[in-house]
């Protein structure tokens, strides 16, 4: 992140934790995984995340699930308290028909390339059939990625083949090889993460799926850059790519606003993400 992006994002977040008389180390990380949610993750959820690395020990530092801005605890956050429960709000408030759905966290799409496949944090499996991949991000989008880095490797571009294309991805196909060449960049969004996802969808979904970036906005210069990143990402991938963006604080005011959702639950995410604040 940058550092004035960076440092207010970690002192929002730790005046949360102060008010709640929590712990964060010069590092930003709270004691426990358990102290950065607002319940402990359900056996669901924790397969889930067991998937990825957001619950591993790392060598120098705890799992990143223990950071005060992990992407990963603000998923589980809201996401977990669904698990069970009626999801036709949860549903309306990511902007689709409100319907049943059900719930896992860090589901693998293979593209049928080598090495791991891309993660969904979060997928819902309608009941009209189909599916939603979720990405989601906190603050990983407010840095600058690095130059002439396409974020796309080199067994995505096996010679004599265009895999998005196989898959009738030809837009998508077109943006991966502008993001490889250089002729195209985005500062902020990781688009080749989101094509990555749309090749893995489309190769092993086995169901129409639509793919949503799901960000915490943050106003400042740099959200401005990134809406239009969003909105240029989506005109370059429309007609074959079902891909819409929604903002954690729309998906909030939806959930807030609908009957019957548990105040407890509401209040939590109101106080740690969606006070008040000055832009950054």
């Amino acid at each position: 992140m940058r550092p004035a992006a960076r440092s207010a994002l970690v002192a929002r977040q730790r005046r949360w934790a102060d008010a709640a008389g929590l712990h964060v180390d010069a590092a930003g990380f709270l004691r426990t995984i358990d102290a950065n949610l607002r319940v402990p993750l359900s056996a669901a959820a924790r397969r889930g995340f067991e998937r990825g690395s957001e619950l591993t020990p790392r060598a120098k530092a705890p799992p990143r699930m223990q950071s005060v801005c992990s992407s990963a605890a603000l998923v589980a956050n809201v996401f977990d308290y669904w698990l069970g429960r009626d999801t036709r709000p949860l549903v309306a408030a990511l902007g689709l028909p409100p319907q049943a759905a059900a719930l896992a966290f860090e589901v693998p799409f293979a593209t049928g390339l080598a090495g791991d496949p891309p993660l969904a944090d979060v997928v819902l499996e309608l009941e009209t059939g189909g599916i939603v991949a979720v990405e989601s991000k906190l603050g990983e989008w407010l840095p600058k990625r690095p130059r002439n880095k396409s974020g796309l490797k080199a067994k995505y571009f096996p010679p004599g083949r265009c895999v998005w294309a196989e898959q009738g991805l030809s837009r998508c196909q077109a943006l991966a090889d502008d993001l490889q060449s250089g002729r195209e960049r985005f500062k902020h969004l990781h688009a080749a993460q989101l094509l990555k996802q749309a090749l893995g969808l489309a190769v092993s979904a086995g169901a129409p799926a639509k793919l949503m970036y799901l960000h915490y906005e943050w106003r400042s210069v740099a959200g401005q850059v990134h809406a239009e990143e969003i909105a240029r990402f989506a005109e370059r991938t429309a007609g074959e790519l079902d891909f819409g963006a929604r903002t954690y604080q729309a998906l909030f005011a939806a959930l807030a606003a609908a009957p019957a959702v548990d105040a407890d639950y509401l209040g939590y995410l109101r106080d740690r993400y969606f006070e008040a604040r000055r832009p950054a």
